[in-house]
Order: C-alpha cells, then sequence, then structure tokens
C-alpha cells in the first residue's frame, strides 16, 4: 500500500465493474483503481483508456501476478469466483468478490481457506446491506417492534430481451435467475433475521431451454417458525423488495436498491413511511473493504457470511431440481 491507499485491478471488463465498482472508488480517499485486465487485450485497452486506468492486461494470471496491486475486484461469471479468488489470494492479493460468492459451500469453504492460509481479506459484494433500508428494518426486528416475525417476502425480478450470448442463461457459468438475482432475496431475509435457514423447498421454471431457471420460487424456514418466500426472474416486470410481517405488524421495502427511498412502517392500525437517504452503496462498500485492508480491520460481514448464503441458495437449488424438502447445510 503506497499513502494508504489500496491499489486494486479488476477481472474482467464487466458492467458492474465498469458502471459501479471503479467510480465508487474514485469517491473514497483509500482506493485506486490501477489495472484491468480482460481475457481480449483490446477489451481491456479500450476500458483502460476510457476510464483513465493505468495498466491493462490480456490475461487474468499477468494481472494477478502484478506485483504492485494489492486487491483485485472479481466480477467474473460465478462459476469463476473459486478458480480466481483462490490464485488471487495464493498470490497475496485480497479479494472483493462479487455475488455470489460461490456455487458450491465446497468451493465457498475453499476460497475462505485460501484467504486465511494467505492472510488476505476476502470479502462478497453485497452493497444492499450498506443501504439504511435493511438495516432499520433488522434494528425493527431485533427490538421486536412487530412482534414475532411469521413471514418474509422477498424478490428480485427483471426483464432480459437480449439473452444471446448473456451469462445469466448458461449453465456452464452457473447462471440463472436464483443464483444471479434470488441471492439477493436470500441475503435480505437472512440479514433482517439476524438467523440462518433450516430447510428449504423450491420451484424452478425454464422458459426457453436454457437449462438454468429463468423465474424461481422459494421457501425458507428459519429457527422460531419464520417462513420467508423468496422469489427471482429474468422475464417478469422488475421488482427489488422485502417484506416482513410479524404479529404485531408490518415493514415494507418498496425497493432494495433505492439508495433514497422509503421504508413502510404499519404496526396495528399506524402508518409511517420513513425516507432514508443513503450515501452511494458501492463507494460505503469500497471505502470499508479498502480500510480492512490498510488496518486489519475485520469485515463488518466476513466470507463466512457469504459461505453461510451460498449454502441457502444450493439448498434452494437443490429442493428445486429434486422436488422435495432439502435441510439447508449450517456453516461451520
Amino acid at each position: 500500500m503506497q499513502n494508504n491507499v489500496v491499489r486494486y485491478g479488476v477481472l474482467s471488463t464487466a458492467n458492474i465493474a465498469l458502471k459501479r465498482l471503479i467510480p465508487a472508488a474514485r469517491e473514497t480517499s483509500n482506493s485506486e483503481v490501477v489495472a484491468i485486465s480482460s481475457r481480449d487485450e483490446s477489451k481491456a485497452r479500450a476500458a483502460a483508456e476510457d476510464l483513465d486506468i493505468p495498466t491493462w492486461y490480456g490475461s487474468y494470471d499477468e494481472l494477478i501476478a502484478d506485483p504492485d496491486l494489492d486487491a483485485v475486484i472479481n466480477p467474473l461469471p460465478n462459476s469463476m469466483h473459486c478458480e480466481w479468488t483462490i490464485k488471487a489470494a495464493e498470490a497475496g492479493k485480497h479479494i472483493l468478490c462479487e455475488k455470489p460468492l460461490a456455487v458450491t459451500t465446497d468451493e465457498a469453504r475453499r476460497m475462505i481457506a485460501a484467504a486465511k492460509a494467505n492472510n488476505v481479506v476476502l470479502v462478497e459484494a453485497f452493497t444492499h446491506r450498506w443501504n439504511p433500508h435493511l438495516r432499520t428494518a433488522r434494528r425493527l426486528i431485533a427490538e421486536g417492534a412487530i412482534g414475532h416475525v411469521t413471514s418474509l417476502h422477498s424478490a428480485l425480478t427483471f426483464p432480459l430481451a437480449e439473452r444471446q450470448g448473456n451469462i445469466r442463461f448458461s449453465k456452464e457459468l452457473s447462471g440463472g435467475s436464483m443464483m444471479d438475482a434470488g441471492c439477493y432475496a436470500v441475503y435480505a431475509c437472512r440479514f433482517v433475521l439476524g438467523k440462518e435457514p433450516i430447510r428449504a423447498s423450491a420451484f424452478a421454471y425454464d422458459s426457453g431451454g436454457y437449462d438454468v431457471d429463468t423465474s424461481f420460487s422459494g421457501l425458507l424456514e428459519f429457527p422460531g417458525g419464520a417462513v420467508a418466500h423468496v422469489g427471482s426472474s429474468m422475464e417478469q416486470p422488475r421488482r427489488c423488495e422485502l417484506i416482513a410481517i410479524g404479529s404485531e405488524g408490518r415493514i415494507e421495502i418498496p425497493d432494495m436498491f433505492d439508495d433514497s427511498g422509503p421504508v413502510v412502517i404499519k404496526i396495528g392500525d399506524e402508518e409511517r413511511i420513513e425516507a432514508m437517504p443513503a450515501p452511494n452503496r458501492f463507494r460505503v462498500q469500497m471505502d470499508e473493504f479498502s480500510e480492512c485492508v490498510l488496518t486489519g480491520k475485520p469485515p463488518e460481514f466476513p466470507a463466512e457470511d457469504g459461505l453461510a448464503n451460498t449454502a441457502a441458495l444450493v439448498a434452494l437449488l437443490t429442493a428445486a431440481r429434486d422436488g422435495t424438502v432439502v435441510d439447508v447445510e449450517q456453516p461451520g
């Protein structure tokens, strides 16, 4: 690290990096993106020139080997998270890995083990947990404001017209709506309850013979009896919501990604709407990750949190595939 700034390299020219993470890093005082890579050198060079990044590479291996980098951002397709996170860790690089952390719990455990063995920070990049919406819901539920929570509903859906070549529709790259979008809904339910699910059941639908779920509907049972309905789709109008219902009231978050959106709180006959203005959640994520790298502070959300979310996703997908109720693997 130079001058208390973490120097990042980006694995791939994925849109989430180009449009969100790199601009967010520039809003911080402790993060700097200094390199980008692609298996197509022309793409890496074009992205570097467009975003004024000084160094580009035509392979991921070259970027990881760069001795001037402290950390990498890994926004590769889901199936590639494990391989390249482990390679980065073995090269002594800290890793901010896009969601989902892994596609199996075995992969997640291997990634965590590699990070620990090489003394690097590994964090799964869920940004909606930085918004005050979910944090307010979590606090109110913990305080018992809506009584005993019995039901949650969370979904992320959107329509994708262009499917040819889209990694979300690739089985080989571990696509599908639940892995790509439903992971946010699963995370939101775990986050606001502060508990891990114990059982899962689910149904998946493939509308075009892609061999991945294009729409997904699942149930997660939590200790204490709460049941969460989690949904995802790549062929429905956009929704990005969370509803928590308790014995005495309910909490509604109409849009978990809206940085300035409201939280609706209904208790008894009274209803109030609280505005929740928030900073750029991508900037907050970058700032916190870099602080952990620079100071040794433990991440608020360690990689084990990503393992727990992966366990829930795997249980849901297994339940849909086998048509049965599946126990969720408990991290530990």
